[in-house]
């Protein structure tokens, strides 16, 4: 991981993204397949809990917590909260 552990985690899907793509949070081993999976299905992420998320990517509920405090957050539940947040706004900028 190059980030510093002392900066908050992204705000938003787009800053994890701008983050990932400009290599300041790099992902070991499964964890980069868990984010992948996240990045491209946040809609099915943003309600399912931490153990769905392991199962539909076959690792353990440990490793999907490891990946969110990896990220930044304290809690898969806030970790969800700013992908719902996510769908939320992309939502509305399209009404």
């Amino acid at each position: 991981m190059l980030k510093d552990r002392d900066s908050p985690p992204p705000s938003t899907l787009q800053e994890l993204k701008h983050q990932i793509a400009g290599r300041q949070l790099v992902f070991p081993g499964s964890l980069e397949r868990v984010a992948r999976e996240i990045l491209e299905k946040p809609d099915i992420t943003a309600f399912e809990s931490a153990a769905a998320v392991a199962r539909r990517c076959r690792v353990s509920p440990a490793t999907v917590h490891r990946l969110v405090r990896h990220i930044g957050f304290q809690t898969f539940g806030e970790f969800r909260a700013m992908i719902r947040e996510h769908l939320r706004s992309t939502v509305a900028s399209h009404r």
